[in-house]
């Protein structure tokens, strides 16, 4: 897409500054606070940026599309899961696909493939559709008030999450599982310097509560299981991800179903909440975009019954979702641990390096994207799909994330029908900036203000 199709007066959303020069200080600083202040500009020039440890090792950010080749596709085998990342994601993942690796992860994968494949797509759209028109309902209620949608989009992913995979209503157990995810990603899950420098085997300040965290988690999980067991299972087809992940998974243990359902939870709920969030911070202030998506979607039916249907004529509503997965990456950097020494686009690579692909600089870098800076979904229809080594919202290779397809469809048939039904502002003019935890979470929750649309 060239410039000259850029939308006049195109919204550039705050973002923090790119460090300069970074140290040892400025680093650990970062990882306090917000680790995009850690990523230096040189990421912006350079195939591959080294920094130093100050004991011993070394931090390598990888940069240009054939580093990230190098490092997700051909070189798998050598660069491996962080240690770090166990350590994070650990407690709510466990065994799950998220942290196998080698033959463990190639066996997973081939046993959850068949609950993913894009047939599995129609059985959502339903489970859906139905959640928004709940969230529509809620909001409905709140029309001329302030309303903190960063709130409601996280309700409502849980919602989907909980219909989609259980058949279940979220009432019960709701309430907790926000709470549990919510607090875990905002304090126990930020990553930490220990996280990072400790070997693996050695525990860190956060292990105990975090081992606390990890017991409280899988109870709960194992709870909504047994739950959704009691519902028994579908007579003639499977009516949603947990019949087919069950038949998926066979005699297998029912502890690593639990871990792969409680990942499932955590991925369909805090990042599609998070892309929500971003993509009505973003709408709110495009008011021409979101008339555009309010006009693609008045005349389809977004329902229980006609979503699926409708999905393919979302184009709008599915360039939004993906302009908004440029802008805020859930994973603003994808690790790995150099497994053997090496090199990335000429540079030696020690073994045991860090290796750090920054999609959030990627994802906003001149030399891949025509004014990154802006907010323009038309990037996504006017022109040729972007190098899928650029573009990395949902990682690339062999382990891309195997609910990309699922996440899009639910982002999608979301925002359409919350264009469709409502008009978006934001009080007040507080920048709202994004702050890198797991995902990236906004400094704060700004308040709307919703109005009915009418109709054209």
């Amino acid at each position: 897409m060239s410039a000259t199709t850029m939308p006049a007066g195109a919204y550039a959303p705050p973002a923090p500054p790119l460090a300069g020069r970074i140290g040892w200080l400025r680093l650990l600083a970062a990882f306090r606070r917000n680790a995009l202040a850690a990523l230096p500009e040189a990421c912006l020039h350079e195939p591959v940026v080294t920094l130093r440890l100050p004991f011993g090792g070394a931090m390598v950010l990888a940069c240009t599309p054939e580093a990230v080749r190098q490092i997700l596709v051909s070189g798998t085998d050598a660069f491996a899961r962080l240690p770090a990342g166990r350590r994070v994601l650990g407690p709510i993942a466990g065994r799950g696909l998220v942290l196998a690796e080698g033959e463990t992860w190639r066996r997973q994968r081939r046993v959850l493939a068949p609950a993913f494949t894009p047939r599995t797509v129609p059985l959502m759209a339903g489970h859906i559709a139905r959640a928004a028109q709940a969230s529509a309902a809620r909001l409905d209620a709140t029309l001329g008030q302030p309303v903190d949608l960063h709130a409601e989009m996280q309700r409502l992913s849980l919602d989907i999450a909980a219909t989609a995979m259980f058949s279940l209503e979220a009432d019960t157990f709701g309430p907790r599982m926000r709470a549990m995810v919510s607090g875990y990603l905002g304090g126990l899950g930020r990553p930490t310097i220990a996280d990072f420098l400790l070997p693996p085997g050695l525990p860190t300040p956060l292990s105990p509560r975090r081992a606390l965290f990890r017991r409280r988690w899988t109870a709960l999980v194992r709870g909504i299981v047994a739950a959704r067991r009691a519902e028994g299972a579908g007579t003639e087809a499977p009516r949603d991800l947990f019949d087919l992940l069950r038949a998926a998974h066979g005699d297998g243990p029912d502890s690593l179903l639990v871990d792969e359902i409680g990942t499932m939870i955590v991925a369909g709920h805090e990042t599609t909440a998070s892309t929500l969030f971003w993509a009505c911070t973003l709408l709110a202030r495009s008011p021409g975009i979101q008339d555009a998506l309010a006009r693609e979607a008045a005349e389809l039916d977004l329902g229980e019954a006609g979503a699926a249907a409708a999905l393919p004529r979302l184009r709008l509503a599915r360039a939004v979702v993906q302009e908004t997965l440029r802008l805020y990456p859930p994973a603003h950097v994808i690790a790995r641990r150099a497994a053997r020494g090496g090199e990335i686009c000429g540079t030696a690579i020690p073994a045991g390096a860090t290796v750090m692909i920054p999609t959030w600089v990627l994802h906003r870098n001149p030399r891949w994207w025509d004014r990154p800076e802006l907010f323009s979904p038309a990037r996504f229809l006017d022109g040729p799909e972007p190098d899928r080594h650029v573009y990395l919202p949902f990682g690339a290779g062999p382990q891309v994330c195997i609910g990309a397809q699922l996440a899009l469809a639910e982002a999608t048939l979301v925002l359409a029908r919350l264009a469709r039904d409502h008009v978006l502002a934001i009080d007040g003019d507080r920048p709202v900036l994004p702050v890198a935890t797991v995902t990236l979470r906004p400094d704060h929750s700004p308040l709307f203000r919703l109005a009915r649309r009418r109709p054209a």
